[in-house]
């Protein structure tokens, strides 16, 4: 009787799963097959391998001139679900593992305590766009300004925070509104920031924006990172410039409300040399209390570290429309011997990178 009961179970359960499988294979199937294709879900993602070796001259906890190597892989899918004309689901599947030495990486991982590898759903949410506007909530990926205060690369679990983030026009001028909380895990007090930001084109030729950031960090990141104080204010003017058809010269000032340490400038000239190399070199100063800090990631900076000024350098070769392999260096020195949460070392660092997109 019990066996035959469960045999009963078992086979409703796979008519079932047979069912649902049947039901969305059909649905999937249906929307890739519509004839309007703003109807179907889209799917895009990367692939990408980076090998990275890093010298310090005078890191905590090891030797002057510690030379690490190594090596880690990304993948990304991006899954887009429209739910009407106007509305759409999002969500991001990632897997990165560190495949050697997670010291060449430090901070550039997933947040994991256990393991060299993890795969996550860290953004979700919805978006919904209408005359013109566009409004997404959910965990996403944010830049502020040009990305000197604030350029998300933290992926993965409690990397992203959550957002309400508003993009519209007014009249010429590009508008950004962003409300955010950090998504830290359980225990951790969560952080928030606010945002206004905006850019407008002066001429075909040339870009300029400003943005203005107000955070207000939770306990334990004040402690983690050492910050002199739990507020802070950010001010951001930033440009680009097409010199010619090929050269293109970028850069951006920010300011802190931090007593000290808060100012930083960026800049870079890109130069396109034919249809499939392009190289770029780039100087940049950047004070302590310059960057909005995450409790796991550290300072959210697009420059190579708050606390140090350098040079970069970078060449990129595409091997077809979506395979890319590029080479990167940076040097940079610590402005100070001691900071609240920037650079502790003078360092280089080299990468190579093969990335494929699709």
């Amino acid at each position: 009787m019990c066996e035959k009961k469960w045999g009963n179970v078992i086979m409703k359960k796979q008519v079932i799963m047979t069912l649902v499988a049947s039901f969305v294979i059909s649905g999937v199937g249906t929307a890739f097959a519509a004839e309007d294709a703003d109807s179907a879900i889209k799917f895009d993602g990367s692939f990408s391998v980076m090998y990275r070796t890093q010298r310090d001259n005078d890191k905590v906890g090891t030797a002057p001139n510690t030379v690490e190597n190594g090596v880690k892989s990304t993948f990304m899918l991006n899954v887009d679900v429209p739910l009407s004309p106007n509305f759409d689901a999002y969500s991001r599947l990632i897997y990165q593992k560190i495949n050697s030495n997670y010291g060449a990486f430090a901070a550039d991982y997933i947040y994991n305590t256990t393991t060299q590898n993890q795969s996550s759903i860290d953004e979700f949410g919805l978006k919904y766009k209408n005359d013109g506007v566009t409004y997404i909530v959910g965990s996403q990926q944010l830049t502020l300004g040009a990305g000197l205060a604030y350029d998300n690369w933290y992926i993965g679990q409690h990397a992203l925070p959550y957002a309400i983030n508003i993009k519209g026009k007014v009249g010429a001028t590009n508008l950004n509104v962003i409300v955010a909380e950090t998504n830290y895990q359980a225990g951790i007090e969560n952080d928030k920031f606010y945002v206004l930001q905006g850019n407008y084109d002066v001429s075909t030729k040339t870009n300029i924006g400003a943005m203005f950031a107000h955070v207000s960090y939770g306990k334990d990141t004040v402690v983690e990172m050492g910050e002199p104080d739990n507020k802070f204010n950010f001010y951001s003017v930033y440009a680009t410039h097409k010199l010619t058809e090929q050269a293109t010269l970028s850069g951006e000032y920010l300011v802190s409300s931090a007593k000290s340490d808060n100012q930083g400038f960026i800049t870079n000239l890109s130069y396109k040399l034919d249809s499939k190399n392009s190289v770029g070199v780039g100087a940049y100063y950047v004070q302590d209390q310059t960057c909005i800090n995450d409790y796991n990631g550290g300072c959210m900076t697009t420059s190579p570290n708050n606390n140090t000024t350098g040079v970069m350098l970078s060449w990129n070769h595409k091997i077809d429309k979506n395979t890319s392999f590029s080479l990167a260096d940076t040097a940079y020195t610590k402005i100070k011997a001691s900071s609240y949460s920037g650079g502790g070392s003078d360092r280089n660092r080299f990468s190579a990178t093969v990335s494929t997109n699709f």
